[in-house]
Order: C-alpha cells, then sequence, then structure tokens
C-alpha cells in the first residue's frame, strides 16, 4: 500500500469517488447514496490516492441510536483493480481516527462480521440493537443481524438504547403498525 495517502474527500474528488464506488459494487446505487448523504449535516468522505488517482473511498453519515447520533459508515469501496492491499483497511481506520477527531461517540454499519472486529467493531446486538435491515431486500440479498456492528468511540462507552435510524438514502425499511388504522 505504499505510496497511497488517505484524506478528507475535496470537492474535486467528488466525480471519481462516485465512479469507484460504482465500479466497486459493480452498480450505481452506492454512488446514489453517497450523492444523497455526502452533503448533510454530519457526513464526511475520505478518499484513498495512489499517485494522480484516485482508488478508494468511505462516506459516513449522521445516524442516530433512539436520541442520541452517530455515524454510519458506507458505503467503502475500492477500485476493483487494486481491492485486497490494505487500502480499504486505510478508509476504514481513517475514517474512525477522522470520527474521533470530531467528537462522534459511535460507528455503526453493516458488514461483514468477519472483518470488522479488527477495527474494534462489534456486534450490535451485543449492545442490545436491533438490526432493522435484517432479512432478505428488494435486490435478493440477505442480511443477517451479525451484520449490524458498532464500535464506540468513547471510553468508557456509553449506553445505547432505542430504534436504530440510518439517513433515509439508505432505504431503511418502515415496520408497518401492529393494527390497520
Amino acid at each position: 500500500m505504499s505510496g497511497v495517502i488517505v484524506r478528507l474527500e475535496e470537492e474535486p474528488d467528488r466525480p471519481a469517488a462516485l465512479e469507484v464506488e460504482s465500479l466497486a459494487f459493480g452498480g450505481s446505487a452506492e454512488a446514489a447514496i453517497v450523492e444523497r448523504v455526502r452533503d448533510e449535516d454530519g457526513s464526511f468522505s475520505l478518499v484513498a490516492i495512489e499517485g494522480e488517482r484516485l482508488v478508494g473511498h468511505v462516506q459516513l453519515s449522521r445516524a442516530w441510536i433512539g436520541d442520541r447520533p452517530v455515524l454510519a459508515l458506507g458505503p467503502i469501496g475500492v477500485h476493483p483493480d487494486r481491492q485486497g492491499g490494505g487500502i480499504g483497511s486505510s478508509l476504514v481506520r481513517s475514517a474512525l481516527d477522522e470520527a474521533c477527531r470530531r467528537g462522534e461517540v459511535a460507528v455503526i454499519l453493516l458488514g461483514s462480521p468477519d472483518y470488522y472486529p479488527r477495527f474494534g467493531f462489534s456486534p450490535a446486538v451485543a449492545w442490545g440493537l436491533r438490526n432493522p435491515f435484517t432479512g432478505v431486500q428488494e435486490d435478493g440479498f440477505v442480511v443477517e443481524e451479525e451484520d449490524f456492528m458498532l464500535a464506540p468511540l468513547v471510553d468508557p462507552a456509553p449506553s445505547f438504547a432505542g430504534e436504530v435510524r440510518w439517513h433515509p438514502a439508505f432505504g431503511q425499511p418502515v415496520e408497518a403498525p401492529d393494527e390497520p388504522r
């Protein structure tokens, strides 16, 4: 990973960042999320630059656990020809460092329980939180309860309770009321 610099996204980076997200995921859904959240309060992005080329991007946006503001990490994309070389790990570490610098208390995400614990994430169910995305998604992708993780950024970690809400751009399902109205 030598020669890769991770820094805050700047205005001229935006088109290349969207391209990397689209290439990394093989579609435009993640890039559309980035476009909707990137200018919202609490949101920020980091990019990985190799030489003059943008090779990675991570988006963080405002989310909530009950009334407590937290950050949601994602989407995170690395150009397909640069995946597996540590760029994603550098983006995650740098994103958590920047979140700490900004005084955030925690970061949540949906991701691989085999990958993210190395960065301080643990299953959110251990915090008593429920994954609002659990189940089969519209595109057929299945999200498991253990894919929802949380990394506290302060010590001691605060207690977390209440409904977990992402920015509406993520398409969080809305539960039907118990009784018809």
